[in-house]
C-alpha cells in the first residue's frame, strides 16, 4: 500500500498505518521515502490541478485534471438532441436552482514519470507521460459526449517560495498476543510557484504549488 498522500501544504504529506497480514517472518523492518509535487491553477471558466508522486517500490504515481466551460442554471426539464425530455442531474424539487456544467472535461493519469528536487526545494521539476481523456459534457441536458483519448509529454517546473517547513510523526498499531507495529515519519515541503505543459493540451502557469519530500520507517512483530 501507499505509505502517504499528498495535500495542500501544512500538513500537505502524512503517513497512514495499516496492520498487514503477516504470513511469512514474524518481524520485519522497512524503509522508505518518496517526493511530491501539487499545483492548482484558475482562470475565467477554466480550473485543474495536477498531482504527481514517487514512492520507494512503487515508483512515479500521479493524475491530472482540467475543467472548461460553465457552470449554468438549468430548467427543471429539458429536450435533448435526441428529443427525449430529461430532468437536470441536479434536480431536487419544484422550488430549487437547478445547476449543471457545459464545456470539457480532460483528465489523465501520468506514467513513465520522473520527479526532481533540489535538497532544500528550492527547484522542482517532473516528466513522463500523461494518457489523456477528454470529453464534452452538457449536464443539464444529460449529453455526455464520446471521449477522445491521446498520449502527450508532460513537463512541470517548479521555482520555491517561502520558507522550508519540516514535519514528523509517529503511529502504533497493537494486537495484543498477535500483532505489534510502529512506524516513524519525517519530511519537508515548500510552496512554489511554476508551470504545467501536457502537449497542446494544457500549457498554464499555478496560482498555487507545492513540493514535499519525506522519508518513514517501519517495525513489525507479529504473525
Amino acid at each position: 500500500m501507499r505509505k502517504y498522500m499528498a495535500l495542500p501544504i501544512a500538513g500537505m504529506l502524512a503517513l497512514t498505518i495499516a496492520a498487514p497480514a503477516l504470513a511469512g517472518a514474524s518481524v520485519t523492518n522497512t524503509s522508505g521515502g518518496g517526493e511530491t509535487i501539487y499545483g492548482v491553477w484558475s482562470s475565467e471558466g477554466t480550473m485543474g490541478y495536477v498531482f504527481l508522486g514517487e514512492e520507494t517500490g512503487h515508483g512515479g504515481f500521479g493524475e491530472i485534471y482540467l475543467e472548461s466551460g460553465e457552470w449554468v442554471a438549468c430548467e427543471p426539464s429539458v429536450e435533448n438532441a435526441a428529443g427525449n425530455t430529461k430532468s437536470s442531474p441536479q434536480d431536487t424539487g419544484p422550488a430549487d436552482e437547478f445547476r449543471g456544467f457545459v464545456g470539457t472535461r480532460t483528465y489523465g493519469r501520468a506514467f513513465d514519470l520522473t520527479i526532481s528536487l533540489s535538497r532544500r526545494l528550492e527547484t522542482g521539476s517532473a516528466t513522463g507521460l500523461v494518457e489523456l481523456v477528454t470529453e464534452t459534457v452538457n449536464e443539464c441536458e444529460g449529453i455526455f459526449g464520446e471521449p477522445t483519448s491521446q498520449i502527450a509529454p508532460l513537463d512541470v517546473d517548479l521555482i520555491g517560495v517561502g520558507s522550508l517547513a519540516s514535519f514528523r510523526g509517529s503511529g502504533h498499531y497493537k494486537m495484543p498476543s498477535e500483532f505489534n507495529g510502529h512506524e516513524n515519519y519525517r519530511g519537508t515541503e515548500r510552496a512554489a510557484t511554476g508551470s504545467v505543459v501536457v502537449g497542446d493540451a494544457i500549457d498554464t502557469t499555478l496560482d498555487f504549488g507545492s513540493m514535499s519530500r519525506v522519508t518513514w520507517t517501519q517495525h513489525t512483530n507479529g504473525g
